[in-house]
């Protein structure tokens, strides 16, 4: 008995929650950005001898930061449950587009997040085999679809995403915790560095999700059109 065919899943809905959820996300960095970047900058001043006022700045620098990041995690958790929903309607619209024999099924595109290790490269590969299978110009069926060209925007995407994983190095080292000065300096400026790169990472998702979901749909009224101008691609 032949296989029934992938059913297509829409995806405007998750494309324009996921647009505006990577709207706030950029928000949310660059506002918790500017709460490290001041503390850092308090820190340099109390290394410099400036003492003026030094508990009430310091608890308000760390109440900066603290409410920044709040906002910023709160917002990447819903986007990380969101992104995961359209990654793998994603993956069975590309069954419905006729690839077949992917190198991961749909059901990876949920799992391979929460493997440890595999999770920095699954994801990636599965992205780009989804960005293969959106090329319009493959004909339905076949099977070259997997040595179509890849994305280079998905991989400073995820290049990005990775670099952003430097924040984790920050343990919210705060004004009145134990640590020197230079170790909050430090840990504060990695905090940053991560945070400039989760930015950049939530602006260059947002394109991918857009132009995947894009590509995905032209390839889909390209099908059609073929089908129903009596020359079907299989």
């Amino acid at each position: 008995m032949a296989a029934t065919p992938a059913r297509w899943r829409d995806q405007q809905g998750l494309k324009v929650a996921l647009t505006v959820l990577f709207g706030v996300m950029i928000a949310a960095s660059v506002l918790l950005a500017v709460a490290l970047a001041n503390r850092i900058a308090l820190v340099r001043d109390l290394r410099a001898g400036h003492f003026d006022d030094v508990l009430t700045r310091a608890q308000d620098a760390d109440d900066f930061v603290n409410a920044s990041s709040s906002i910023f995690v709160l917002t990447q958790l819903v986007i990380v449950v969101l992104f995961i929903i359209w990654m793998f309607r994603a993956a069975k619209n590309n069954e419905a587009l006729g690839r077949m024999g992917p190198r991961f099924s749909p059901g990876w595109s949920i799992g391979s997040w929460f493997i440890p290790l595999a999770n920095f490269v699954i994801p990636v590969l599965i992205m780009q085999d989804l960005w293969r299978g959106s090329e319009r110009e493959t004909p339905r069926g076949a099977s070259t679809w997997r040595t179509a060209a890849g994305s280079a925007l998905v991989g400073f995407w995820w290049a990005a995403w990775l670099l952003s994983i430097v924040r984790f190095a920050y343990s919210g080292s705060g004004l009145h915790g134990s640590g020197s000065l230079d170790d909050i300096q430090n840990s504060n400026t990695v905090a940053l560095v991560g945070v400039i790169a989760a930015g950049l990472a939530a602006i260059l998702a947002l394109v991918v999700v857009r132009a995947l979901s894009g590509r995905q749909l032209d390839c889909l009224r390209a099908q059609r059109w073929e089908y129903e101008a009596g020359s079907p691609a299989s």
